[in-house]
């Protein structure tokens, strides 16, 4: 262990460090899922024509083959995008000509973004029956057809739960593809270990934290972890509110306020964790969330104070969150029903100043992820 702590920090912190492991790895995965599939294929297809069979084991090998294509190619066009700027990532905003290139080379891999969740996005649909339900509201069209309500005009914060395998993938999907927005995202420290996430993303506006999700430690060590888990939510939300000042009209800050993926062992955990701490009121009212873990305040009002013009939304979905291990995904593909969400907006002028005020509003407005999510559970789990 004492030595795994700094080699991880040193793959984390060095890119040529990484990318020397990362990039070879992907590579001979690439390579052997290739060779793979077509085996797969033969040998499944038995099992996959019986009634009622579902090909489990080829769908997830033709979306693996898919997804590490779809990383080299990816690559490949990232290299492309640095040779067409002279093999420099652009930098601004030093002069107003150094700015500009530094604003084309983020639009451009902000393209090369889409398109490659767009390709993951259309094989999800094909092979996991993916499929995303919005909120409707009849809006003033002509034709009176109900129409899938728009976001605010302005920088955006949006703070959305965190459930299943891939919603924030599906998330930044929509805000670049339909919302027509740029994401500034908020990722774990790990996913830096992906090579395409590790490359394009440092050449957007990110930041990736370190959100240990669990805590939990030895009773003779809990001093000392309280003091480093508490130095490191003061950094992650510096980096927060870094990543949220100097926001565009076309900008969405995408925060994860759980700081991981929910699931009952977590949540426990977690309100064990406020009562430690003296938070009785924060304890009592994560007691009452069933269907995710409590905010953490820290790095959204971090967020809020660097970006005091932009308007908050809350999202909810659900249809992935009852996949919380790896047997869970096996099970439930394909998938049965959609994924259903929705958000709502509060401007910047309704959002409290007071800290109190603040953290009551946050809370409550949490509070209402999870009774949406539970609404819309509950016939999806009886089913």
């Amino acid at each position: 262990m004492g030595v795994g702590i700094p080699v991880r920090r040193a793959v984390l912190r060095f890119p040529l460090l990484r990318r020397t492991i990362s990039i070879p790895v992907l590579l001979f995965f690439a390579v052997l899922t290739f060779a793979l599939v077509p085996v797969i294929g033969v040998l499944t297809a038995p099992f996959a024509l019986r009634p009622g069979g579902r090909g489990r084991a080829f769908r997830f090998s033709v979306f693996l083959a898919v997804y590490l294509a779809s990383e080299i190619s990816g690559l490949a066009s990232c290299v492309v995008l640095w040779g067409r700027a002279g093999f420099r990532a652009p930098k601004g905003p030093a002069t107003s000509q150094s700015s500009q290139k530094s604003q084309a080379y983020q639009e451009a891999n902000f393209r090369l973004l889409a398109r490659l969740l767009n390709r993951l996005y259309a094989a999800a649909g094909k092979l996991y029956g993916l499929q995303i339900q919005l909120p409707e509201t009849v809006g003033p069209s002509r034709s009176g057809v109900p129409k899938v309500p728009e976001l605010p005009p302005g920088p955006l914060i949006i703070l959305s739960r965190h459930g299943g395998p891939g919603d924030s993938f599906l998330l930044i999907h929509a805000l670049l593809v339909h919302g027509g927005r740029r994401p500034r995202i908020v990722l774990k420290d790990t996913l830096v270990l992906d090579p395409l996430i590790d490359v394009v993303l440092h050449r957007v506006p990110h930041c990736f934290i370190d959100p240990n999700p669990d805590g939990g430690h030895a009773e003779d060590e809990q001093d000392q972890d309280k003091h480093a888990e508490n130095e490191r939510g003061e950094k992650a939300a510096a980096e927060i509110g870094r990543l949220a000042a100097g926001m565009g009209p076309a900008d969405a800050l995408v925060v994860f306020p759980e700081g991981g993926n929910f699931t009952p062992g977590r949540r426990i955990r977690a309100i064990t964790k406020l009562r430690s701490r003296g938070l009785r009121d924060s304890a009592n009212r994560a007691r009452r969330l069933h269907h995710v873990l409590p905010p953490r305040p820290a790095g959204v009002f971090a967020a809020i104070d660097a970006a005091p013009d932009a308007s908050v939304v809350f999202v909810a979905h659900t249809g992935l969150d009852h996949m919380e291990s790896v047997a869970d995904v096996w099970r439930s593909v394909p998938l049965r029903k959609p994924v259903e969400a929705t958000w709502w907006t509060i401007p910047a002028s309704r959002i409290p100043v007071d800290r109190e005020a603040r953290l009551r509003w946050l809370q409550d407005n949490w509070a209402e992820v999870d009774a949406w999510i539970g609404q819309h559970r509950d016939g999806d789990a009886a089913s």
